[in-house]
């Protein structure tokens, strides 16, 4: 396995590269494995989903530091490949944003991102927000950008001020957070593409990498990821697909379940127990077991 640092500097080199990254939301330890063997380059841990797998309820800041740290940590341990942790606010004040970096860097995330909301907050989507003043959303971003032992990790700067004071105001403060020490740059829940092409307008040749986040049936339009990349941006989330369609596909399974009785109509579509066992590492174990077997005679 990669260590933690050598992730980071993969997740630099292929922002460097100028070819955009793909980076799906996932919530748990498989479902990163999973992506990985598909080909994924990196990934997001979003609070979103991992409170809804967790807990079956909404992104509204119900989860903890230590909670989410814990989900990290597993989904970091998993996959050879980039991590990006959601911070959410930090937890509270530059202090405890403080924390929140040094947990996210020893949980293994090549990245951590911090909004500029209210605590609690809530996704980004969502109708409600409040947002704290850009001064103090700065000082939390220089306090993480200095709490960092690995000067390798990354912070990203989230901004949902669009929703409350326009885009001018999400702008403006892109540019002050970016020169707190933010090497990227994600303005939530653009409207539309006139937008979009906006933003990335505003910080072209500034040396910032930016990010769209596409969420089904969210406020911003769906776009194909290389359009934007030839808009300017650098990242984009496909925060919530994984969560959707894996919420789907059980509900249309256990209703043939409950249904027919059986799942051999939909047996065609499910990965079987040997395949299964073998994509979880199930022969690594077996030969350990087999390395290590001590003869009792109990």
């Amino acid at each position: 396995m990669k260590t933690a640092h050598q992730k980071r500097l993969d997740f630099r080199a292929r922002l460097k590269s100028k070819k955009i990254m793909i980076v799906p939301g996932i919530y748990d330890a498989l479902s990163a494995k999973i992506a990985q063997e598909a080909g994924i380059p990196c990934l997001a841990m979003g609070g979103y989903a991992i409170e809804a797998s967790r807990l079956a309820q909404p992104d509204v800041g119900l989860l903890s530091l230590s909670e989410m740290t814990t989900a990290l940590k597993q989904i970091c341990d998993a996959v050879d490949i980039p991590v990006i942790g959601d911070g959410d606010t930090g937890y509270g004040n530059a202090l405890n944003a403080i924390r929140t970096e040094q947990e996210f860097e020893a949980a293994g995330a090549a990245c951590v991102f911090l909004e500029d909301q209210v605590w609690p907050k809530r996704c980004g989507h969502m109708d409600g927000k409040q947002v704290i003043t850009a001064e103090e959303h700065a000082q939390k971003l220089r306090a993480a950008v200095d709490a960092r032992v690995d000067k390798e990790m990354m912070i990203m700067a989230r901004t949902d001020t669009r929703a409350i004071n326009g885009l001018d105001d999400a702008i403006e403060r892109g540019k002050r957070y970016a020169d707190a020490g933010a090497e990227i740059l994600f303005i939530e829940a653009l409207r539309d593409r006139a937008e979009i092409e906006k933003a990335a307008r505003a910080f072209e040749g500034t040396g910032i990498y930016l990010t769209s986040n596409m969420i089904e049936g969210g406020k911003t339009p769906l776009i194909p990821a290389s359009e934007l990349e030839q808009m300017g941006y650098s990242v984009v989330f496909w925060a919530c697909s994984s969560l959707y369609l894996v919420s789907k596909t059980l509900h249309d399974a256990f209703t043939v379940l409950n249904t027919t009785g059986t799942t051999a109509s939909i047996a065609d579509k499910m990965i079987d127990f040997p395949r299964f066992n073998h994509f979880i590492g199930l022969d690594t174990y077996k030969k350990l077991e087999r390395e290590y077997k001590v003869d009792r005679d109990d």
